[in-house]
């Protein structure tokens, strides 16, 4: 039997280190895996194609500094060392094109509820309501009003 395999968006957001402290207790109580992923989106920007590299360019040097930040803490946390991807791309149809690829290795989606009120945010929006049927694994949504304290009560 193939481990439990928690996916955790990384986007600097403060419901994103939520997601990933639920994803640390829950991999290290099913002594299973992190898999951790940070997005470039597509530049929006007229420009030359040498301004519009640069521009990618810092989008991937802060991504991969995301990524290894979060990954230190799950590394801290729980010991397990996590697997890394940036992808490129428009963030929902690479995050679902991701699970796609890995269908055998990533088991459970996680991610946490924004505090506002008015959206659970853009990610969980888009794959509760338009995408859903391309989800193949189960998503696990966190409130995002939970302390480190009470998260780590549901472990």
């Amino acid at each position: 039997m193939s481990k439990r395999n928690f996916l955790v968006v990384i986007d600097g957001t403060d419901e994103m280190q939520i997601a990933l402290q639920f994803a640390c207790i829950r991999a290290k109580k099913t002594e299973g895996q992190l898999t951790l992923v940070s997005f470039i989106e597509p530049i929006d920007v007229l420009t030359t194609k040498s301004v519009s590299d640069i521009m990618k360019n810092e989008a991937r040097e802060e991504a991969e500094a995301m990524l290894h930040k979060a990954s230190s803490f799950a590394k801290e946390e729980t010991g397990i060392t996590a697997t890394l991807h940036v992808k490129e791309g428009e963030l929902i149809h690479e995050l679902l094109k991701l699970i796609e690829e890995k269908n055998d290795k990533v088991t459970e989606l996680i991610l946490a509820a924004s505090k506002d009120e008015k959206s659970p945010g853009p990610i969980i929006s888009s794959i509760t309501t338009k995408n859903y049927y391309k989800l193949n694994v189960p998503l696990i949504i966190v409130p995002g009003s939970l302390t480190s304290d009470q998260i780590k009560l549901l472990g």
